[in-house]
């Protein structure tokens, strides 16, 4: 997550929004909090208080941060009430008096409420918490740090030890160990301890089931509503096996628990020791085997070994690597090969020339841009790692890297230096090359010949790279009627001389032919899809002057999903196709003029009130179309049809529509996806096929 809204663990976006204080105040790098609070959801209120154990320094005063529009009813120093002043969310305690003291006891006693709006039917976005930092009702309660539901010293790391209180029935659960868990006199009562510092804390609550097992010593819990707790089990089951993989690859779960949490509307966030998914996301079947592996993974990168993200967040890129890409790798190696040729078919797609960044400046996903850079690029280069030290070396370098760095902070040039040390070389270039400098290498067979002698062939040509160049070991492979031939060639500069032997007759050469280097593809190597429309920079909108006007209002709820609610639209009648050369394009609803189309493809077939796919035929008010073509005015770009044979069709597929990226067809009935497909490609600056 990264997918639907998850996909991923969005811990690089919690670890981001706390409130910082001013600068320049005196702050202890460690806290303890001893934290109560009471949970009212009808009334949408939290009561609390907040004992923290500081040291005071040599400051005359110090700041805390609160939600801005809590009520401080009480401060405290070593039990006694001292003045205080709140503003702003800043909470200024004097300390003149306690100055150079040893540890010292500081309480706030608040109240706050916290009512933001949660989304009810929400559109795809790369905002993992659809701007939702704290809200406490009776459908659940979600509290971020950055809502500042606690008093928290500015950028402080802290322990912690907070006793929720809620109506029966309503169960909170946050990091750490649980210690108490009961239900007296009408109120549920839950106690947590955190040992380890962290730089927030996160709390979860609802009227969940609460089923758990333990695996290896470690405790696993589920927390889920009443109508979803039969997937416990298979949750608690999918949970135990991620543990084990991943205390095998890495080293011992470094946390006290993992709990897999429900929350009442769409998130997906990787908190140390608990995951929170949403509703919609946790029904799904197959986020057992995918992103819930991706969350607890998460445990050991990002939230184990910490990011320093000043120097670029590399945790999502190896999660992404060990979790989403590995279970397609041990699925089959064409799987694996298919995983990798989508990172790059979705950054050719979604990273436009002249936005590209640097892996050192990813911080978190933002945007489609961000993740196919911080996700995909960030995933290959580990890929690329492993290829060069090998496979023994680059575990063993993990787990090197995980039992060195452990609740501490590593950079890119942490891993480069242990994976070399792991695999016996320097790989501080490797590294540079891929993580300080943006865009990726472009690379070409050229003057390819082939040559007899007696019974031998001898295969001859360069491999040329476009400016700026990278230092690549590229793999060649020379197919044979007999057998396949497996080369490598070193590639610094412009182009790079090759000779192969064979001694039967060359069928095909191919450069990277099982897709282990990131590199830019060229245009005849990308199929069009929906990510072309996605990610595009110049989108046109053409509405059918036979579409109806009600479904044509309902379609522009795709274009907010596909994040191209800003993109012009006109009627058919308002724009020619020569107009929207150099543009992408996308029709809403069957153009009378056919000059607006472009050949279909075999096995499609369209009229304005319904469709032929595979030798299906489409016809009911509940079937929508979505294919993405190649542009008739302008190869480079990339035209989409959306044909929704009613307007009540619409809203079903219009949020799902983006999470089939690499697709290039779609065939929904009733909202439920029928047939997907992307259309092949043979062609490749990197395929040389000799003649017979």
């Amino acid at each position: 997550m990264t997918k639907y809204p998850m996909h991923t663990s969005l811990f690089a976006v919690a670890a981001s929004i706390f409130l910082f204080g001013a600068t320049g105040l005196a702050s202890p790098p460690t806290v303890q909090h001893d934290l109560a609070v009471i949970l009212d959801p009808g009334a949408q209120r939290l009561t609390g208080t907040d004992t923290l154990k500081v040291t005071p320094g040599k400051a005359s005063h110090f700041l805390l941060t609160l939600a801005p529009d809590a009520h401080v009813t009480e401060v405290s120093i070593a039990g006694k009430t001292t003045p205080f002043t709140f503003e702003n969310g800043r909470l200024r305690i004097p300390w003149a008096q306690h100055a150079g003291s040893g540890e010292v006891a500081v309480s706030v006693s608040y109240e706050a409420f916290f009512r933001d709006s949660v989304p009810k039917d929400p559109i795809h976005t790369e905002d993992p918490s659809y701007g939702v930092t704290g809200v406490i009702s009776p459908q659940g309660t979600f509290l971020l740090p950055g809502a500042g539901w606690y008093p928290d010293l500015t950028e402080s790391r802290s322990a912690f030890r907070i006793r929720v209180c809620a109506p029966a029935g309503y169960e909170a659960v946050t990091a750490g160990k649980r210690v108490i868990r009961e239900t007296e006199a009408g109120v549920t009562t839950s106690v947590w301890e955190v040992t380890r510092s962290l730089k927030g804390l996160s709390l979860s609550a609802g009227r969940y089931v609460v089923q758990e097992r333990e695996v290896h010593g470690i405790p696993i819990y589920t927390y889920l509503f009443p109508e979803d707790s039969h997937l416990a089990g298979q949750y608690l089951e999918a949970t135990a096996r991620h543990l084990l993989l991943y205390s095998d690859l890495f080293g011992p779960y470094p946390f006290e628990k993992f709990a897999v949490v429900e929350n009442f509307f769409p998130t997906g966030y990787g908190f140390p020791s608990y995951t929170l998914l949403g509703k919609t996301v946790i029904r799904l079947p197959f986020i057992l085997d995918t992103s819930l592996g991706h969350e607890v993974a998460h445990s050991w990168w990002g939230n184990g070994v910490l990011v320093d993200y000043d120097r670029g967040n590399w945790c999502e890129g190896l999660t992404v690597y060990v979790a989403d890409y590995l279970y397609k790798e041990r699925s089959s190696a064409e799987e694996g090969r298919a995983y990798r040729l989508k990172v790059l078919r979705d950054y050719a797609t979604l990273v436009p020339s002249g936005e590209d960044f640097p892996l050192q400046a990813f911080t978190g996903r933002i945007s489609p841009l961000t993740r196919a850079v911080g996700y995909g690029k960030g995933a290959m280069v580990f890929h690329m790692a492993r290829r060069l030290v090998g496979d023994m070396a680059f575990w063993a370098g993990l787990r090197d890297v995980f039992r060195e760095k452990c609740f501490r902070v590593a950079s890119w040039d942490d891993f480069a230096e242990v994976l070399g040390r792991a695999g016996g070389r320097n790989l501080k270039p490797f590294f540079g090359q891929w993580v300080t400098r943006p865009g990726a290498p472009k690379l070409a067979l050229e003057g390819v010949k082939v040559k007899k002698d007696n019974q031998a062939w001898d295969v001859s040509g360069r491999l040329t790279q476009k400016s700026p160049y990278y230092d690549l070991e590229v793999p060649l492979r020379l197919e044979t009627d007999r057998a396949s031939i497996e080369a490598k060639i070193s590639s610094t500069g412009r182009e790079a001389f090759f000779t192969l032997s064979s001694n039967a007759t060359p069928r095909r050469l191919v450069a990277d032919p099982d897709v282990d280097l990131f590199r830019h593809l060229d245009p005849s190597e990308i199929p069009p899809s929906v990510n072309g429309i996605k990610g595009s920079k110049s989108l046109v909108v053409v509405v059918a002057r036979s579409l109806a006007p009600v479904t044509r209002d309902a379609s522009r709820l795709l274009l907010k999903a596909l994040g191209q609610e800003k993109s012009p639209m006109f009627l058919e009648d308002e724009i020619y196709p020569l107009r929207l050369e150099g543009h992408d394009v996308l029709y809403v609803g069957f153009p009378k003029d056919k000059a607006y189309l472009p050949t279909l493809p075999k096995g499609l077939a369209i009229w304005p009130d319904r469709f032929t796919v595979e030798g299906v035929s489409y016809h009911g008010e509940g079937d929508v179309l979505f294919v993405v073509l190649p542009n008739p005015q302008d190869r480079q770009r990339v035209m989409g049809l959306f044909l929704p044979l009613s307007a009540k069709a619409v809203p079903k597929v219009a949020r799902k529509i983006p999470h089939y990226g690499k697709y290039s067809y779609l065939v929904f009935r009733k909202g439920v996806n029928q047939a997907k497909g992307t259309w092949p490609v043979s062609a490749s600056p990197l395929i040389h096929v000799f003649s017979p």
